[in-house]
C-alpha cells in the first residue's frame, strides 16, 4: 500500500517492527487527547465600502452660516443613505492665514489623505472652491467637486474643471434695499457697512454691481474697513430718513476679527436711527429690520442631496451648475416697533418673526378649524340621521315592493294552476254530490238506515273538508301576507309544488320526474314561499319544452343534501340560455318570453337571498338548463 506525502508523492509504507503496537496505542491516546476541531467558519460578505466626503469650508465650523447650511447639508446626505458617509471637514482659513502657508498645508493634506480614497470634495465658499479646484488633483485624485455656499454671479470667467458641479445662491442686495424702501418710503440715502477682509471687499464688490442698477438712484455712501470703534460713530450719525445695508464685517479696519460669537450687526443696529437691512438670512433676529435673501437650510439641504446624487453614480459633468433656492423676504417685528415701523409698511410677500400675536391670531387656523370640525361633524350626523331615516323606509319600502311583486308573480301562476284547482276541487264536490244523490234515492225507495246515512255524512264532511283545505292554499298562496319561518321538510314541500302543477304538466305532455334525497336537511323557511320557488322553475323549464320532441319533454326535479344545506335543481333539455344572456337572467324585467314580464326568476332570487340561499344557473349539457337552489339547513 501507498501513502501519500504533503508533496503529493508516494512513497512506500515502512513495515512495523516490534514497537508497533505500543507506538500505535500512543497514537491513537494522543489523537483522543487533542480537541476536536473546529468547524470552518463562513467567510463573512464583504461589507459594503464607505462613502467618503471631505467638507471644505473658509472659516470657523460655528459661524451661524455654517453651522445652518452644514447641519442641513449632512442632514440629507445621511437619509436612507445605502452606505455609510464618512465626512473629514478641513478648514483653509484664509480668513486668518495668509496664502504664504498654502504649500505647507496642501504639504499635510496631500500625507494626510495619502491612503484614503476620497469619492467627494464638498467645497462649501468661493474660497474652498478655488482651492478644491487648484489642488483636486493632488490631494484627493479621482474625487469630484461639489460646491455649495457660492455668491451667484462671481463664477464669470472661471472655467468649470471636469467632473464638478454645484448650486450657487443669490445675493439678493437689491430685493434687501427695496425692502428697506418699503420700511422707510422717504429715504433717500443709503449706508452700505463692510468690513476690512478680503471675503468682505469681494461681497462689496458684488453688491456694489447690483446697487448700480438701482430705480430710482439712491445716494449711495459707504462705511467700509474702519475699525469697529470709529465704524459704530459713524452709523451713530446716519440720519434717520436713510437705510443702512449690512453686508459682511469679518474683520475690521484694525484687523480685528468677528469670530462667531461678536455682534457686529447687533451693535450696528443699536446704533443706528435708520432701518438695518441685510442680505443674508442668518442676520435675522440678531438687529436687522428685515432680510431678502436665500435660506442657508434650503441651500444646504438641496447640496447634500446632490451630493447624494454624484456618490450613488451621476456624472457631475452632465449636472447643470444653478442658483438654488431663491431669496425670501423676512422682517424681525420686534426690530419694526424699535424703529417705529408701522405694519403696514411691510410688503405682502415678506415673512414676520417675532410678532406676539393675538390668541386669535396665534390660534386662528386651530379655531377654525375646530369650528369648522364642529359643523361638520353636526351636518354629518345630521346627514346621517336623515340617510339612515331615508334608508329606513327606502328598505320598508323595497320589502313591500318585493312582496307586491311576489304576490304578482303568484298571480301570475294562476293560470298554470287552475286546471289542477279545479280538478282538486271538482273530486270533493263530485263525492259530496254522488252521496247526496245516494242518501235522496235510498229516501225515495224508503229504505234509509241510520248507520248507511252516518257513512254518507261522514263522506260527505271528509269531501267538504278537502275541498276547504284546497281552498286555503289557494289563499295562502295568493295572500300578501308577511313571510312566515317555520322548519320545513324540503322534500315534502317540493313534492306539493309537483303536486300542483300535475295536471297543467299532462295537458303539456311534460313528465315530471322527482328525484328525492332522503338525506335532504331540513330548513327554516316559508312553505309557500318556497312552493312559489319551485313552482316557478318548473313552470319556466315546461315553457322551454314547448317545442321539444315527446322523448325530450321531461323535467328532473332533484334534492339533495350539499355544502352544510338542502340543494334543489331544476333540469331541463329545453334550448337553454344564450352565455350573453346568463348573467342578467336573475334582474328584473329581463326576459326572453315573447308575453313574459320578466319577474319570475328576479322574485326567485329574492325569495331565495330572504332566506339566507343563492339560485345559480348552469348549462345542461349537451343542450338545456339547470337551475339551482342551495338553501343553509337550520342551525347552520
Amino acid at each position: 500500500m501507498l501513502l501519500q506525502s504533503e508533496t503529493g508523492r508516494h512513497r512506500p509504507r515502512h513495515r512495523r517492527g516490534p514497537l508497533g503496537p505500543a507506538l500505535l496505542f500512543l497514537w491513537l491516546v494522543l489523537l483522543t487527547a487533542l480537541p476536536a476541531a473546529a468547524p470552518a467558519e463562513t467567510p463573512a460578505v464583504p461589507a459594503a465600502q464607505p462613502w467618503r466626503v471631505v467638507l471644505i469650508r473658509d472659516w470657523d465650523s460655528q459661524y451661524p452660516v455654517n453651522v445652518v447650511r452644514e447641519k442641513a447639508l449632512r442632514d440629507a446626505l445621511d437619509e436612507n443613505a445605502p452606505r455609510v458617509i464618512e465626512v473629514y471637514p478641513e478648514e483653509i482659513d484664509t480668513l486668518r492665514f495668509s496664502e504664504r502657508i498654502e504649500g505647507e498645508y496642501v504639504d499635510f493634506l496631500r500625507e494626510k489623505y495619502r491612503d484614503l480614497r476620497i469619492d467627494v470634495v464638498i467645497a462649501s465658499g468661493n474660497e474652498p472652491l478655488e482651492f478644491a479646484t487648484r489642488y483636486r488633483d493632488a490631494i484627493w485624485p479621482g474625487a469630484s467637486i461639489v460646491f455649495d455656499g457660492v455668491i451667484d454671479g462671481s463664477l464669470e470667467g472661471w472655467k468649470r474643471p471636469p467632473r464638478t458641479t454645484g448650486l450657487t445662491m443669490a445675493l439678493d442686495v437689491k430685493g434687501a434695499v427695496e425692502l428697506g424702501r418699503a420700511l422707510a418710503p422717504g429715504a433717500r440715502r443709503l449706508y452700505v457697512v463692510s468690513g476690512a477682509a478680503d471675503f468682505d471687499r469681494f461681497y462689496l464688490g458684488l453688491a456694489q454691481k447690483a446697487l448700480r442698477g438701482l430705480e430710482p438712484p439712491l445716494d449711495v455712501r459707504y462705511i467700509v474697513g474702519l475699525p469697529r470703534r470709529e465704524m459704530l460713530e459713524r452709523v451713530s450719525r446716519i440720519e434717520a430718513d436713510s437705510i443702512v445695508l449690512y453686508l459682511t464685517v469679518l474683520k475690521d479696519g484694525d484687523g480685528q476679527i468677528s469670530g462667531p460669537g461678536a455682534d457686529t450687526v447687533g451693535q450696528v443696529a443699536a446704533r443706528s436711527k435708520a432701518p438695518v437691512v441685510a442680505a443674508i438670512q442668518t442676520l435675522l433676529r440678531r438687529g436687522p429690520a428685515g432680510v431678502s435673501s436665500s435660506r442657508f437650510d434650503v441651500h444646504g439641504r438641496d447640496a447634500g442631496l446632490l451630493v447624494r446624487t454624484v456618490l450613488e453614480g451621476a456624472d457631475p459633468d452632465r449636472i447643470p451648475v444653478k442658483a438654488d433656492p431663491p431669496p425670501e423676504c423676512a422682517v424681525d417685528w420686534k426690530a419694526l416697533e424699535r424703529w417705529g415701523i408701522a405694519a403696514t409698511r411691510i410688503p405682502g410677500h415678506c415673512a414676520i418673526v417675532g410678532h406676539p400675536l393675538h390668541p386669535w391670531e396665534a390660534y386662528r387656523w386651530q379655531f377654525l378649524a375646530l369650528a369648522a370640525t364642529i359643523v361638520v361633524e353636526g351636518a354629518l350626523i345630521g346627514a346621517l340621521v336623515q340617510q339612515s331615516r331615508r334608508r329606513r323606509r327606502a328598505e320598508e319600502a323595497a320589502a313591500a315592493r318585493r312582496a307586491e311583486l311576489a304576490r304578482v308573480s303568484r298571480l301570475s301562476t294562476l293560470g298554470a294552476l287552475t286546471a289542477s284547482i279545479a280538478h282538486e276541487i271538482n273530486q270533493p264536490m263530485g263525492a259530496i254530490l254522488t252521496n247526496a244523490d245516494a242518501a235522496e234515492m235510498m229516501l225515495d225507495r224508503g229504505t234509509l238506515d241510520v248507520s248507511k246515512l252516518r257513512e254518507i255524512l261522514a263522506d260527505i264532511r271528509g269531501e267538504g273538508l278537502r275541498a276547504s283545505e284546497v281552498i286555503r292554499g289557494l289563499r295562502r298562496l295568493l295572500s300578501s301576507r308577511e313571510t312566515r319561518s317555520v322548519a320545513l321538510d324540503v322534500n315534502a314541500e317540493v313534492a306539493h309544488a309537483l303536486h300542483h302543477l300535475a295536471l297543467d304538466a299532462a295537458r303539456r305532455r311534460v313528465r315530471l320526474v322527482p328525484a328525492f334525497d332522503p338525506e335532504t336537511p331540513a330548513i327554516l323557511g316559508d312553505p309557500v314561499q318556497l312552493q312559489q320557488v319551485v313552482i316557478n322553475l318548473v313552470a319556466n323549464a315546461m315553457d322551454a319544452l314547448v317545442s321539444a320532441s315527446d322523448f325530450l319533454r321531461e323535467v328532473r326535479i332533484e334534492t339533495r343534501a350539499h355544502a352544510g344545506g338542502a340543494e334543489i335543481a331544476v333540469k331541463d333539455h329545453g334550448p337553454g340560455v344564450a352565455p350573453e344572456q346568463a348573467e342578467a337572467l336573475f334582474e328584473s324585467f329581463h326576459t326572453s318570453k315573447p308575453d313574459g314580464m320578466g319577474l319570475g326568476l328576479a322574485i326567485v332570487r329574492n325569495i331565495v337571498e330572504m332566506h339566507g340561499g343563492r339560485v345559480a344557473y348552469e348549462a345542461n349539457m349537451p343542450h338545456g338548463a339547470i337551475f339551482r337552489v342551495w338553501l343553509p339547513a337550520i342551525g347552520t
